[in-house]
Formats: C-alpha cells, structure tokens, sequence
C-alpha cells in the first residue's frame, strides 16, 4: 500500500467486508481474527516498513493506531454479537459506534495525510532552494 489514500479504500472494504459477516454470522467465526489490529490489509501497512520509528512516534500516527486497535476491538464485539445470535444488537453496534469510530479513524487520516502533504511540500521546497551567497 502506497499512501494513506490507500490506507482509506482498505479501510472501507474491511468494513465492508465485517457488514456482510454480520449479515451470515455464524458460530465458530474467528472473532481473533478480527481483533487483531495487524493483521488486515491496513494494519499490515501501518505496522509494516513504511513508516520510521521516528513517524511511528508521531502524534498522528499513534491517534491512526489506537483509532484502528479500537475499530478492531469494535468489530470483534459486533461479530460475537452477530455469531451467539444477537443480531439486532450486533446491528446496533455496528450502524452505531463502529460506523462513529469508523469516520474518526477516516477523519484521523484524512489529516494526518494533509501534514504528510505539507511536510513533503515544504523539504521539496527547502531543497529547491538555491545554495546561499553568503
């Protein structure tokens, strides 16, 4: 995964994907699976080579990364309630807090990808300058 733009349509087909597990929830689905924040295609990309240590200490990074751990948190309690037969309840979860933590988490992005924008912008333009005179 490229960019955080990326990190965003992954975001959004998981969710879409957990929606369709509500859907046909069963017993014995691998609700662990579902809570392990690292695991998922964006997890992967947040927790993988992409970013430095020094990034990963960034203050939008760690909001993107407890934002995420809470949104897998979320789903796998949606996903237990669906599995033991509490679908009206896993739906009420899922169309309520999930999707609220979900735009957080997109929110969160969103800006964190405008001050990568803006940090990118501003070494390119410090490196485009001419060496001084003086």
């Amino acid at each position: 995964m490229a960019n955080i733009e990326e990190a965003i349509g992954a975001h959004s087909r998981w969710m879409s994907q957990l929606r369709e597990v509500v859907f046909e929830a069963h017993p014995g689905v691998d609700v662990e699976s579902i809570r392990a924040a690292d695991q998922c295609e964006f997890g992967k990309w947040l927790h993988g080579p992409a970013w430095s240590a020094e990034e990963q200490q960034s203050d939008d990074y760690q909001e993107v990364s407890r934002l995420h751990t809470e949104f897998h948190e979320l789903a796998a309690q949606v996903v237990e309630l669906a599995a033991s037969g509490k679908k009206n309840e896993a739906y009420a979860l899922f169309y309520g807090e999930y999707v609220t933590m979900s735009g957080r988490l997109a929110l969160a992005l969103r800006a964190w990808q405008d001050r990568l924008t803006v940090k990118a912008r501003e070494t390119k333009t410090n490196t485009d300058l001419p060496p001084s005179a003086g």
